[in-house]
């Protein structure tokens, strides 16, 4: 095993470390905060070297996406980092690298304990909040805990931080955090997604209005209609020349279900960026729109599965029959169909979460059971389970989810299921989720997708573990082996073993089936010609150091 593979337990010193993370992280994101600056920008001086034209400030950038938000309280809601303008207001313990692994941000640097039980974080001086109020460690701790409020943090995001057993102000910039289990992976759990930074409650509502510290100031939002952002003109960061980021006055976020709506707008010159284009326009709309639009293409933003309610109904532990009803549904379905219709042969069909773009890809996890309709009957006649009634359902916002559950409930019915199709919005599809772990009939199964991780146990531990509560709302799963290794690997420091662990964890995925991978999620993001300084990343446009909508301006 390299010593690349090895996670840096000790720092030698915080001023050696800092040093040279400085230095990496410049040049690391130095190219992504110039990426998509054309040719005719870089000014060549008289001594022959290229150099970057400073980028246009002002202006206000009109992003159509296809979610919302339930609200603005970064606690109590997911913000979706690829699709929700409100993403721009916040910010994490740290930041993502271009290669998503953590990068100084706030904190500037850390020290971990040999036992990966105490993480110590030093912060940077002078980060403010948007009401002028200073962040420092105290300001970290107060929401770290508000997080870990049942009452509050949203499942997901408590799931996080639930490893912390407790927080300490060791000075006004330095914090410590004891965590009950070691844990490898505790950096990516305190980076923007999901843990974001508000000020301490000072006489507003974090409900209606939040005070975060992300590059834009929230000033409006009416849900599915208008979120309005402006420029935080305090924020901490700064592009490779030194210049301070982000260089847009504004950013209004319109939200827009249809793929085809946002698309159109773009067209009619209403907004100058959408955060993803229906698959089947794609190649139509390069074609026609090459002088006047440009497009950005991230591989995988997620990955489409289809997962089974364990808890209760036909799928269920409950049920004798519930591995072989799973598997003849995995048998049905044809996911090289799902591949062309749905994506229209964009991304890859996925035998596990990580695609073949990413650096977590698992080329050696064992595929699940191969479409073949006829053995799916088979099982279905076989133990008596034709006309077996099935609830399916999926999300409203995203039509990739609900497309591909269409063709879901077409196979299935073609070699004997009785499917029903419910198409909802997240927050009936949350009420179906909670009452389906006592009541049969909610929902059986889900046409569903999972944002991207920059590490796999924001995936495995947090959605694939049995205590999780992720897992306990919608899958159910409960598996002693895979729990064993999915343990295992977070307090693994060496990245080749880790994926040895998780490519197992796939496996028994592949053979238990809570749920069946399907197909990456790629982005396709559009954009007028003169946005420049603008690339996605893998964590969406908002999350990524020196990059996205953050170091995006108008030529």
């Amino acid at each position: 095993m390299s010593e690349a593979d090895e996670i840096p337990i000790k720092r030698q010193s915080r001023r050696s470390f800092l040093k040279v993370s400085s230095a990496a992280l410049g040049a690391t994101l130095g190219a992504a905060a110039t990426a998509g600056l054309p040719e005719a920008a870089i000014a060549k001086p008289k001594h022959g070297k290229p150099k970057r034209a400073e980028p246009k400030r002002g202006g206000i950038l009109r992003f159509a996406t296809r979610s919302e938000s339930r609200g603005v309280d970064p606690h109590a809601n997911l913000i979706y980092n690829v699709s929700q303008a409100l993403a721009a207001t916040t910010q994490g313990l740290l930041d993502l690298a271009s290669n998503l692994e953590p990068a100084p941000g706030i904190a500037t640097e850390w020290d971990i304990s040999d036992d990966l039980r105490t993480y110590t974080f030093k912060l940077r001086k002078g980060v403010t909040f948007h009401n002028g109020a200073e962040v420092n460690a105290a300001a970290v701790k107060w929401n770290f805990e508000r997080i870990l409020d049942p009452e509050v943090g949203h499942t997901y995001t408590r799931s996080a931080l639930e490893n912390i057993d407790s927080i300490a102000v060791l000075d006004k910039y330095t914090l410590r955090c004891t965590l009950k289990q070691p844990s490898a992976v505790f950096l990516s759990n305190v980076t923007y997604y999901p843990c974001n930074l508000i000020a301490p409650n000072a006489g507003y509502r974090a409900d209606i209005n939040p005070v975060g510290c992300g590059p834009f100031k929230f000033k409006s939002w009416t849900s599915w209609e208008r979120t309005e952002l402006v420029r935080f003109e305090n924020y901490f960061e700064t592009d490779a020349a030194g210049n301070a980021l982000p260089y847009l006055d504004g950013l209004v976020g319109l939200p827009m279900k249809q793929d085809r709506a946002r698309l159109v707008a773009l067209e009619n010159g209403d907004v100058d960026l959408i955060d993803h284009m229906g698959y089947a326009d794609v190649g139509q709309f390069r074609r026609r729109h090459s002088q006047k639009f440009q497009t950005w293409d991230v591989p995988q933003v997620g990955t489409a599965w289809v997962g089974f309610n364990l808890k209760t109904g036909p799928f269920s532990y409950q049920n004798p029959d519930g591995h072989i009803l799973r598997m003849a549904a995995a048998h049905a379905i044809d996911r090289q169909a799902i591949h062309e219709s749905i994506f229209y042969g964009l991304g890859t069909i996925a035998n596990s979460f990580y695609g073949p773009n990413s650096p977590w890809h698992m080329p050696d996890v064992t595929a699940g059971p191969v479409f073949d309709p006829d053995k799916a009957r088979s099982l279905l006649r076989k133990h008596n389970l034709l006309n077996t009634p099935i609830a399916l359902v999926s999300r409203q916002d995203f039509a990739y989810m609900h497309q591909s559950g269409d063709l879901i409930q077409a196979m299935w019915a073609e070699v004997g299921f009785k499917v029903s199709h419910e198409i909802l919005p997240n927050s009936v599809l949350r009420e179906k989720y909670r009452r389906g772990a006592t009541e049969a009939g909610q929902y059986d199964a889900d046409s569903s997708a999972s944002s991207y991780r920059p590490d796999p146990d924001g995936w495995f531990y947090r959605s694939l573990l049995s205590s999780s509560p992720s897992t306990k709302l919608r899958l159910g799963y409960n598996s002693e082996r895979a729990d064993k290794l999915i343990r295992e690997a977070r307090v693994t420091r060496n990245r080749s073993k880790r994926l040895e662990l998780y490519t197992a964890v796939e496996n028994i995925i592949n053979q238990e089936l809570p749920l069946i991978y399907t197909h990456t999620v790629p982005l396709l993001q559009g954009g007028v010609k003169n946005l420049r300084g603008y690339k996605p990343a893998f964590a969406g446009p908002f999350s990524t150091a020196r990059s996205g909508i953050r170091t995006a301006n108008f030529a």
